[in-house]
């Protein structure tokens, strides 16, 4: 049984969401697009059943839970934090994918497809945590699941 943590962080989340929406800094297009997949990624755990993301998402709260929530009770709105939401997102659309063949939500998909493209560079301090926190995460879930 998945640990329960989105129902009692929704509202924060939520909270979060709408600081981020008024506090962003947009400079360009691609900076634009990010953020608007950011927010609504954000309204999407903030606003989905709680117990199936929980389920959903298992490895990546036992695994990122504290760095998730440092960043939602923050008062921060800069390229870092984009850059961790960022990951924190594309971790959650790879195991949706790897354990559901599918990733259900439109922009968690849309994250993972461009991010996932042959021609994307990731920046240096996304870079950095690929090969531990994607390359190997499949490795990782299964071992996990074993685990259980």
């Amino acid at each position: 049984m998945a640990e329960i943590f989105f129902s009692e962080v929704q509202k924060d989340i939520l909270n979060y969401r709408d600081y981020l929406d008024k506090h962003n800094m947009v400079i360009d297009k691609t900076n634009k697009m990010f953020m608007d997949l950011i927010l609504q990624i954000l309204d999407y755990l903030a606003t989905a059943d709680a117990t199936v993301l929980d389920e959903k998402f298992e490895y990546n709260i036992m695994t990122m839970k504290s760095d998730f929530l440092s960043m939602i009770h923050s008062n921060v709105a800069d390229e870092r934090t984009e850059a961790h939401f960022l990951v924190f997102f594309l971790r959650l659309a790879k195991e949706e994918l790897y354990k559901y063949k599918s990733i259900e939500n439109p922009s968690l998909k849309k994250l993972h497809d461009l991010m996932s493209s042959k021609d994307y560079k990731y920046p240096k301090h996304v870079d950095h945590q690929k090969i531990f926190a994607l390359d190997r995460m499949c490795e990782n879930i299964d071992r996990m699941l074993r685990l259980k």
